[in-house]
């Protein structure tokens, strides 16, 4: 069961850790403002200004939604959010910030947020995951 979880941890947070690089160095940078944060969970896509809310008593982080330009230089705006909760990120992140985006050249609307501590963050999960599938192949810590 640890081995299945932890394919899973490393194959989620290693694809938000992996793909921000490579777009960065293949892709396309352009320049996006945070729009705000999302939250509710699935169908639910409120975008609200604050990036912590209160459920059930206890504080939840949201996910930034972001807007940026479909190419360099474009008029045309794609909207999208991060994978992460802000709350790991110690109030980074405001509602109108500007933030650098990246995303590969033939697909604009898989645009994501080159930002260091979203990067970091998604390989310290990436490394739970390799650690989890260690423990389900071993057997032990």
């Amino acid at each position: 069961m640890l081995f299945g979880l932890g394919i899973f941890i490393t194959y989620t947070f290693g694809k938000d850790t992996v793909l921000p690089v490579w777009h960065k160095m293949t892709g396309v940078s352009v320049e996006g403002k945070v729009a705000g944060f999302l939250a509710g969970r699935g169908a639910s896509k409120t975008v609200v200004n604050e990036p912590t809310g209160v459920r059930k008593g206890k504080r939840r982080s949201r996910r930034i939604v972001f807007r940026y330009p479909s190419a360099p230089g474009s008029t045309d705006t794609l909207q999208n959010h991060s994978s992460m909760g802000t709350f790991m990120l110690f109030g980074t992140f405001e509602t109108g910030d500007t933030v650098p985006v990246v995303f590969a050249e033939d697909n604009p609307a898989e645009g994501r947020i080159f930002n260091g501590q979203l990067i970091f963050l998604a390989f310290l999960g990436s490394l739970l995951g390799l650690y989890m599938i260690r423990i389900g192949l071993l057997g032990r810590l």
